[in-house]
C-alpha cells in the first residue's frame, strides 16, 4: 500500500476523490492525471450551493442521465469513469458526488450492502437519485430498506469487492490477491476484518 492510501486510511473521513484516485494508481487504472479536470468540468455544470435540496438532488440526476452513462459491467474506477464518460454505478455515483463536493453542495453517498444512492445532507430531506436509473429523485422511504452514509472507506470497501470479483472470475489470480490484500488494509468493522483476512488467505493459497 502507498504512503498515500495509508495517510488516507488513518483519517477519520477522507474525501471519496481522494480516496478512489489512490486506489486508482494503486490498481494502475487509466486517466488519474486527468480526473481533476474532469472533476471541474462536472462541477461547473452544477449550480451554486444554497438552493433547494430537491433541485440540486434533480441537477446531478441530470448529470448521470447526460454526461456519464452507468453500466454493470463498466469500469470500477473512478478515474476511468471520469475520462471515459461512463462505468459502473458505484464509480459514476462516486464521480457526481465528487462534483457537487468540489462545487460546495451538501450531496453525499447512502448505501445499503453494495448499492449506492445520492443524498442530501440537508435535514430531514429523504429524496435519493439511483445512479442506475437516474430519471429522477425519489422518496427513499419507497425502497423499504434502511439507508447509512457511505464514508470513502466504506465505499472503496465495495469497489475492492467487485474488483476482487471480477478478477477471480476472469482466473487472474494474482490481481484479485493484489486487490484483496489492499482490500483487507482498509479500516472496517472488527466483524468484518478476519474475512477480510480469510480471503487473503484463501486467494494466496490458490495462487501457489
Amino acid at each position: 500500500m502507498s504512503d498515500e492510501l495509508q495517510r488516507l486510511c488513518g483519517q477519520a473521513c477522507p474525501p471519496h476523490e481522494d480516496v478512489l484516485l489512490a486506489l486508482d494508481r494503486e490498481l494502475q487504472a487509466d486517466g488519474v492525471d486527468a480526473a481533476s479536470a474532469a472533476i471541474d468540468a462536472l462541477a461547473a455544470r452544477l449550480p451554486a450551493p444554497g438552493g433547494d435540496p430537491i433541485h440540486e438532488l434533480a441537477c446531478v440526476a441530470g448529470l448521470l442521465r447526460d454526461g456519464l452513462r452507468s453500466d454493470e459491467i463498466g469500469s470500477l474506477a473512478l478515474s476511468e469513469v471520469l475520462v471515459d464518460g461512463g462505468g459502473h454505478p458505484l464509480t459514476t455515483a462516486a464521480a457526481v458526488v465528487c462534483a457537487a463536493r468540489r462545487r460546495g453542495l451538501a450531496i453525499d453517498l447512502v448505501g445499503h450492502g453494495p448499492r449506492v444512492w445520492i443524498a442530501h445532507e440537508a435535514a430531514g430531506s429523504p429524496y435519493v437519485v439511483d445512479p442506475a436509473d437516474p430519471r429522477a429523485a425519489f422518496d427513499a422511504r419507497a425502497l423499504g430498506i434502511d439507508l447509512h452514509w457511505r464514508c470513502a472507506h466504506e465505499l472503496a470497501l465495495v469497489i475492492l469487492d467487485g474488483v476482487v470479483e471480477r478478477a477471480e472470475r476472469c482466473g487472474d489470480l494474482a490481481w484479485a490477491l493484489h486487490a484483496a490484500d489492499l482490500r483487507a488494509r482498509l479500516p472496517m468493522e472488527a466483524s468484518d476484518a478476519d474475512s477480510r483476512r480469510t480471503e487473503v488467505q484463501r486467494l494466496r493459497a490458490r495462487l501457489n
